[in-house]
């Protein structure tokens, strides 16, 4: 039977010779040479599970993108917001959606999303703070900037403003479930 060896297992043991200086033509012949043990290989290390608080996030930040994609198409992808949002935050996308669109209005630009660290209020139930910055977005109607949102005193909503978004473990998944504007508190 033949031994079969990995091409890359000879060319490092050719290039290991040959640095070396030990090659097969010597002529010395008290030289013998020992085949060389290819190293066994090491287990790769699984990657270690994210915490809570880090699925969460990642979650935040998928729910975000979709989101953002949303208001910008003045439509929904559902196959992108069924695994990210639920209960009144999915709604609520739906009902911001729908009002840009009937509005005629359109938006363009990136928000910026700076997203605090998450607070664990329960094995289900995680919160995260979400300073968004919308300097780079720009809402407008029939070429005109539409005026911006205001606060629930009549003033502009300031940018940036934290938004507080509370997750919700369902079926393994944490999902996006409720947002809250913190008119009063700065990022």
């Amino acid at each position: 039977m033949r031994k079969h060896h990995s091409a890359l297992g000879g060319v490092a043991l050719a290039l290991a010779l040959a640095l070396t200086g030990c090659g097969g033509d010597d002529t010395d012949p008290e030289v013998t040479e020992t085949p060389t043990e290819s190293p066994s290989p090491t287990p790769t290390s699984t990657p270690t599970p994210k915490t809570p608080e880090e699925k969460a996030a990642a979650q935040l930040t998928a729910y975000l993108d979709v989101r953002d994609d949303a208001f910008r198409a003045a439509t929904i992808d559902f196959k992108r917001l069924n695994p990210v949002a639920t209960g009144r935050e999915f709604l609520n996308v739906q009902q911001n959606v729908s009002g840009i669109e009937r509005s005629g209005s359109k938006v363009t630009g990136e928000y910026v999303h700076t997203l605090a660290e998450p607070r664990q209020r329960a094995d289900d139930q995680i919160f995260i703070i979400d300073c968004e910055d919308r300097t780079g977005v720009k809402r407008t109607k029939d070429g005109k900037p539409v005026p911006e949102q205001k606060d629930p005193e009549g003033n502009p909503l300031r940018n940036p403003v934290p938004i507080e978004y509370e997750l919700v473990l369902e079926k393994g998944r944490w999902l996006v479930t409720s947002s809250n504007v913190l008119w009063d508190e700065p990022c």
